[in-house]
């Protein structure tokens, strides 16, 4: 059982593994809080950057299409343009 404070903490430490190019971090606090909230847009697009960092992309690829698969409201213009360039 995981509490919203315990996924806020995972989000954050994956941006902060982010920053220093730590990609098996930043996919192993992604995916906790992407099994509490699987559509959490912030933790699908730095998973599919990290997965890309680490060279699985096929697997960055399904975390893109996700994020692409939802409404353009709820994933916004930012991601939306990430995800377009991260599938080429």
């Amino acid at each position: 059982e995981h509490s919203d404070l315990a996924t806020k903490a995972h989000s954050n430490r994956a941006a902060c593994y982010k920053q220093i190019s730590n990609f098996d971090g930043v996919i192993e606090d992604c995916t906790a809080v992407l099994e509490v909230d699987p559509e959490n847009v912030k933790a699908l697009v730095r998973r599919a950057q990290a997965f890309e960092g680490v060279e699985r992309y096929r697997f960055a690829l399904q975390d893109v299409k996700t994020v692409l698969a939802m409404p353009f409201a709820k994933v916004g213009k930012a991601n939306v343009d990430m995800c377009n360039m991260m599938q080429h």
